[in-house]
């Protein structure tokens, strides 16, 4: 199971028995590749709160044998093509919206060979939102999954309740599973119309899978379990579930055919995170990742990191399901991302030494364009600021503390030239915190990440704070 909060990458046997371990916070999913190593979201945050350089290519030992570094960052999940080259979902941290982008990675090259941005295919301003909607985070992508029998890509998009999928050469929307409700006229010829038996629409859902024969699973976390705000299900009177849809594109019909964790109701319920697997027909894994409840015991409407913060308690319940026989009920403390069902041991590579490799591109990182003219005031930042810099090949990270509503501004300065890069003072609220594991528990400390890109040369690190400018005695060089 991988970390959505403090507590990091864990595997467990049948017995229940923790048998390996991370000790850094590699986070997001898990997955096994071809050749027998493991490929998972880095370590190395560039945009809080959760947003990494990039992708490891690693050995289940902690051999890393490469990192994927993209100028858009990585973010929930990705998927090996079958050529070996990877997809991964990105950003593009220039832009006002966030985690609706996708690229396809050159395996040997880190280079990017192609960028889906979802906002050519849906708008932003007319889609149907979820009740945990923002401009902001308008889509909020938790999954991706190719299906070669389509030749297409599908997205699960939390943030407006609905799975999506489109052609991946043109990038033309095809389809979208998910309530109608809210959604524009002109949009309701992508939707399938329910038929069969004890039909449910789901709601903020994570982890799409196409299985061989075309259906769609997720894990539908319900939260909110509606459309309309009047309808909302508190999380005492709430479920999650990982549900199977049978569709029809000819006639744009979808029928609900499996499904496993409503009955269990709210001890089930995960308003964020977690994931289904498909083994075989009748063989499935539900990881109910994101449980939460309250200092009271009930169960809590607040996600899991700021359920914690509040004196709550945390679990994961993994369950594996062959033939509607539980093989597998495993109970873990704490919120865990995903599950992943992984053999210890593989058929390929288990461990290479020598030298592992930096691939791809950090992006030029976003600069605030407003200029606040001070001279230097040949004072020392304050010991209060506790401030430090973590310096590395590729960008380097300013941690600080400040007090709330200073204005702060973090300055690289080489002669003429000057970068400008703004330090929010303010706690920001999160409708959405899939992994709060670099969440600080002092909303007074900041971490600012600055990549070297499109920088050049020795730089003084100089800070604004509110009417003047301080020296660190810093420089860095890119």
């Amino acid at each position: 199971v991988s970390p959505a909060g403090e507590d990091l990458a864990v595997g467990f046997d049948y017995a229940g028995d923790a048998r390996w371990h991370m000790t850094v916070p590699c986070v997001f999913d898990v997955k096994r590749l071809k050749n027998g190593n493991l490929i998972m979201g880095s370590h190395r945050v560039i945009q809080m709160p959760y947003y990494m350089s990039g992708l490891y290519e690693i050995s289940p030992c902690g051999k890393i044998y490469k990192e994927f570094r993209l100028p858009g960052g990585y973010h929930h999940d990705e998927f090996e093509m079958e050529d070996g080259n990877l997809l991964s979902l990105t950003d593009d941290l220039t832009s006002e919206t966030v985690e609706d982008m996708c690229v396809l990675i050159d395996r040997n090259t880190g280079e990017i060979l192609k960028t889906w941005d979802y906002k050519k295919f849906l708008d932003p301003k007319t889609v149907s939102r979820s009740g945990s909607w923002s401009d902001h985070d308008w889509f909020h992508n938790n999954a991706v999954w190719y299906d070669k029998n389509t030749n297409s890509l599908t997205f699960s998009g939390r943030h407006i309740d609905s799975i999506v999928n489109i052609d991946y050469e043109t990038g033309d929307l095809n389809w979208i599973i998910g309530d109608p409700e809210g959604w524009p006229e002109e949009m309701q010829k992508y939707f399938f119309k329910p038929v069969g038996n004890n039909f449910g629409w789901q709601y903020e859902q994570h982890a799409c899978v196409i299985t061989p024969d075309g259906d769609v699973m997720c894990f539908d976390n319900h939260h909110y379990g509606s459309k309309n705000k009047e309808n909302y299900l508190a999380a005492k009177d709430n479920y999650s579930r990982g549900v199977r849809y049978k569709i029809n594109t000819d006639d744009m019909t979808i029928e609900q055919v499996w499904q496993y964790g409503k009955d269990r109701g709210a001890e089930f319920f995960s308003p964020y995170i977690c994931n289904v697997e498909y083994y075989n027909e009748g063989h499935y894994m539900v990881h109910s990742g994101g449980i939460a409840y309250d200092s009271e015991g009930n169960p809590s409407e607040a996600l899991g990191a700021f359920a914690k913060d509040q004196g709550g308690r945390l679990e994961s319940i993994t369950v594996e399901i062959c033939d509607n026989k539980k093989m597998l009920d495993l109970h873990v403390p704490g919120n865990y991302y995903r599950g992943e069902k992984l053999k210890l041991y593989s058929d390929g590579i288990n461990l290479e030494l020598g030298k592992g490799q930096i691939l791809g591109e950090m992006g030029v990182t976003k600069e605030f364009d407003t200029e606040i003219p001070l001279d230097p005031s040949g004072e020392m930042l304050p010991e209060s600021c506790n401030a430090r810099i973590e310096d590395e090949i590729d960008r380097f990270t300013f941690f600080s503390r400040f007090e709330k509503g200073q204005l702060v501004m973090l300055l690289l300065e080489q002669g003429e030239e000057v970068h400008r890069y703004f330090i929010s003072t303010t706690a920001v609220p999160f409708l959405a915190m899939c992994c709060g594991t670099f969440l600080d528990s002092d909303d007074r400390n900041t971490r600012t990440n600055i990549n070297k890109a499109g920088l050049k040369g020795t730089y003084d690190v100089r800070v604004i704070i509110d009417d003047k400018k301080y020296e660190t005695g810093v420089t860095i060089s890119c």
